[in-house]
């Protein structure tokens, strides 16, 4: 029931968008300025309790680690003395980020908060702006950060907000630990509604249909929380005349109250109602991140980048201390990667001026993030498998393989991540080392499956690298596991048949088992422009509309002819190769592989995109034959049922996968791991439909590997070679997580290949676990090195409590602490017999540290 509002806080910050309006270097020089603005400014309030005094809310972590890089000690100084006046506040998150992130990548991000936290900067309270959503694991995640709160201030444009808005509400996490969470308007609304810039209309117009909205909805609490920026609007700096403004409004008007707040006043506000505030359990899924497919590439490099630099940091732990050099190019390596998942992409004027010199410089600071990353990640992990390569028994030009998963992994098919023919001195640890990392489009394979020790590492002989042992045109392809029966005019599948399932392909499906399907809006005449087929403009603060055009018409096109059909017979299996011509010109390229002992199939597909800027998306179907699927998603080592664990109105239309995305049916199911891609539509073609409930129309995954749709920011077009890969692992029975999780930590986390080019014939064996980790469910996010500790992060991923068992292998383990999520020990454990166990709670996060000698 509406109350009425007494007290109306006003969060002052600028919003972080790393570009859009300015190029990105700028963008970091002018939010330091700002903070420097922001502190000359709250100086002459230090202190004061008037409700309009200047107070400042630092909205992201990562301005203020630049500021801080060249703040002098008075500045500091400075900024302590008004954070302790309580004058500015900083929130916990590294930016606004996007549903890219994973939950190791959620964890990394907070990072900073340890440091500022010892510098004396109290971080409690965490909020992000403009974006659409996060993975549920955020609350858990949040909540080992040690925080209290967490505002999400949505922009609705092509997107939405879920729930009744604006509302306070105990987010649960996938743990049953929930965060006060904030569901608020835009950070631009107060302004636009005339606070600071115009009272009579804030008093005359807008107040009254706030107050208005918020009776309809029933509002229940007598505050109230909106955000304001400065009149420039996004990546600005503080307004002066706020203060004025306030005084002005409280002493003229009176009611609401008007208060200048930080995150922390606002939230002891709501603390005291917070008993009275009902509680939503669920993802908090995303709209916006569909923008990611307008960058295909770059989205699949910086994917497999996160994994090398786990790799890397994996081996680095067991090998020992990391140089200083090492560990500063680690550090540059993940915030290229974050800086590639925040949410900012490129200019304002991306897609209506695609030629700007503006679009065009910012797309090129964006793009740099993930080939940095790329780089770095290959640097990194070169050099790590390389000294590896020197310490184990082996001959030259024998191949290490170094596997960082908590379990055997087997290599099947061609070998990825390295090439594999030398170049200058074999003794040199520099540029004859690092051209193994060269992509030069050779390709070899291994003879046989080799399998991989656990958390350990195999030299195997050169001699096992071999060719197909012949080829042929044959439409249907018989292993020991799979029938599979190619199109021989649109391509792809059109029956794949195992002992296990028997037939998997949609029989009734108008697409083969990974067709190519091309995509664009029928536009209506008289629309502004053709990305008004799929949205339009609604009113974005007082009401719930959203803009979408549901059940928007499309022209749905696939290949026109098959060009090429070969099929080559190998030991291990069968690798099949299609070349097809294209509606829109060009060719796709596409490969699957059928290992005759496994029991999943592959499919990868590539193919050259022009400069289109006309609407248009591609996709890679995969009709199954299940009935009454039921769907699921990796959200970051959290299984989300698709409809059950979602926020009520949180998009239902696509999903950001992290690791894998399952169809059950009655009596089985496929899960499929992506990767590279990680859009996914369900059930059918449902961009834009604002579905209220999921209801699959059919046993149809696609996988959604690039879009134009986005009107501003994102890319207009990406000219140049895509690519997306897919894996399918069919099961009968019931859905298992644990046996999804690892098919995508397999995608997702390949060994890395070193050719032992230098000289090898070390101490070590030539194969040999460094220690035994974790079983599923237990998922070992990431393992890493700090001075003589190495550190490892876990995930329960069960709803029940599981026992996490570290024990000794080629390390010995000699000392064990339980740690908080940066690494500070907590509580020693006992090692029993070179192990240490730890009880996780359902769906919890752990940080353990240890001790480890050479056994």
């Amino acid at each position: 029931m509406y109350i009425g509002i007494e007290e109306v806080h006003l969060i002052h910050h600028s919003h972080t968008d790393v570009g859009y309006t300015h190029d990105q270097p700028v963008v970091w020089e002018l939010h330091q300025r700002f903070l420097e603005r922001a502190i000359a400014l709250c100086r002459e309030w230090e202190g004061s309790q008037e409700p309009h005094a200047l107070r400042w809310t630092v909205e992201n972590t990562g301005v203020l680690l630049r500021w801080l890089e060249g703040a002098s000690d008075q500045e500091v100084e400075a900024l302590l003395r008004l954070v302790e006046a309580g004058n500015i506040e900083v929130t916990a998150m590294s930016y606004n980020i996007t549903p890219l992130y994973d939950t190791d990548e959620l964890c990394q991000g907070l990072q900073p908060v340890a440091r500022l936290r010892e510098m004396g900067i109290p971080i409690r309270y965490a909020m992000q702006s403009d974006v659409n959503g996060h993975n549920w694991p955020l609350v858990d995640v949040l909540l080992e950060a040690g925080i209290e709160g967490f505002s999400m201030a949505t922009n609705i444009h092509f997107g939405g907000s879920p729930l009744r808005w604006p509302n306070a509400f105990w987010w649960q996490g996938p743990s049953g630990r929930s965060i006060l969470a904030w569901n608020g308007w835009d950070y631009g609304f107060a302004r636009d509604a005339g606070i600071d810039r115009d009272l009579q209309e804030f008093r005359d117009i807008w107040w009254p249909r706030i107050e208005s909205w918020l009776r309809s909805q029933d509002y229940s609490l007598p505050v109230l929380m909106l955000q304001i920026y400065d009149a420039f609007g996004d990546n600005a700096p503080p307004s002066p005349t706020l203060p004025e403004f306030v005084r002005r409004w409280n002493q003229e008007v009176g009611t609401p109250r008007l208060r200048i707040s930080l995150p922390s006043h606002w939230w002891r506000a709501v603390k005291e109602h917070a008993d009275l505030l009902p509680t939503h359990r669920g993802d908090w899924t995303d709209f916006w991140n569909f923008g990611c497919g307008s960058s295909a590439r770059e989205t699949a490099i910086n994917r497999a980048s996160r994994g090398r630099l786990r790799a890397a940091d994996a081996l680095v732990a067991a090998l020992g201390t990391p140089t200083r050099r090492w560990s500063g190019l680690r550090d540059e390596a993940w915030e290229a990667l974050m800086l590639w998942d925040e949410h900012t992409w490129g200019a304002d004027i991306s897609v209506h001026q695609p030629q700007a010199e503006d679009t065009l410089c910012q797309w090129q600071h964006k793009a740099s993030y993930a080939h940095t990353a790329r780089s770095l990640s290959l640097l990194l992990a070169r050099d790590a498998s390389a000294e590896l390569g020197r310490r184990v028994r082996g001959q030259q030009g024998d191949i290490l393989l170094c596997n960082s998963l908590p379990f055997p992994t087997r290599v099947v098919g061609p070998l990825r991540g390295a090439h594999l023919l030398p170049r200058g001195r074999a003794d040199d640890p520099t540029a004859a080392r690092h051209w193994a990392s060269r992509d030069l489009g050779m390709r070899w394979a291994l003879a046989e499956a080799v399998e991989v020790p656990a958390c350990g590492y195999k030299v195997v002989s050169r001699e096992l690298l071999a060719s197909p042992l012949g080829e042929g045109e044959e439409l249907v392809v018989q292993t020991r596991r799979h029938r599979v029966e190619f199109d021989p005019q649109r391509g792809g599948i059109r029956s794949w048949h195992t002992a296990l399932n028997g037939e998997l392909v949609d029989p009734d499906s108008p697409y083969t088992l990974g067709g190519w399907v091309h995509e664009t809006p029928v536009g209506e005449p008289g629309l502004e422009h053709p990305r008004r087929a799929l949205w339009a403009p609604v009113e974005r603060r007082l009401g719930l509309a959203r803009g979408w055009r549901g059940r928007w018409q499309a022209r749905r096109s696939g290949p026109t002819r098959l060009l090429r059909h070969v099929v080559y017979r190998w030991s291990w299996g069968v690798e099949v190769l299609q070349e097809l011509e294209l509606p829109v010109g060009g060719q796709l390229m596409e490969r699957t592989i059928i290992p005759h002992d496994e029991d999943w199939l592959e499919v990868e597909a590539s193919w050259d995109m022009g400069q289109h800027t006309y609407p248009e998306a591609t996709y890679l179907a995969f009709p199954l034959a299940l009935r009454s699927p039921r769907a699921r998603v990796d959200v970051g080592g959290q299984a989300m049922r698709v409809e059950e664990d979602q926020l009520p109105r949180a998009c239902r239309d696509y999903y950001t996968v992290q690791g894998w995305v399952d169809l059950e049916g009655i009596d089985g199911g496929v899960t499929i791991a992506c990767p590279d891609a990680p859009m996914v539509q369900l059930g059918g073609f449902t961009f834009g439909w604002d579905q209220q409930r999921v209801e699959l129309e059919a046993p149809l995954v696609l996988g959604w590997v690039t879009n134009n749709y986005w009107e501003t920011n994102f890319r207009a077009h990406q000219p140049g070679r895509v690519s997306a890969r897919y894996r399918l692992l069919p099961y009968r029975g019931e859905f298992q997580e644990t046996r999804a999780h690892r098919l995508g930590l397999e995608m997702a986390l390949p060994p890395l290949v070193q050719p032992l080019w230098e000289p090898t014939g070390g101490e070590l064996p030539e194969e040999g676990s460094w220690l035994q980790l974790p079983e599923l469910p237990v998922i070992t996010l990431h393992i890493w090195r700090d001075g003589e500790r190495v550190l490892l992060r876990l995930q329960n991923a069960a709803d029940e409590e599981s026992l996490a068992m570290v024990g000794s292998g080629l390390l010995r383990v000699e000392s064990a602490h339980r740690c908080d999520l940066w690494g500070g020990e907590l509580e020693e454990l006992p090692v029993r017999d070179g192990g240490v166990a730890l009880a996780m709670l359902p769906r919890a996060l752990a940080t353990l540290s240890l001790t480890l000698a050479r056994d």
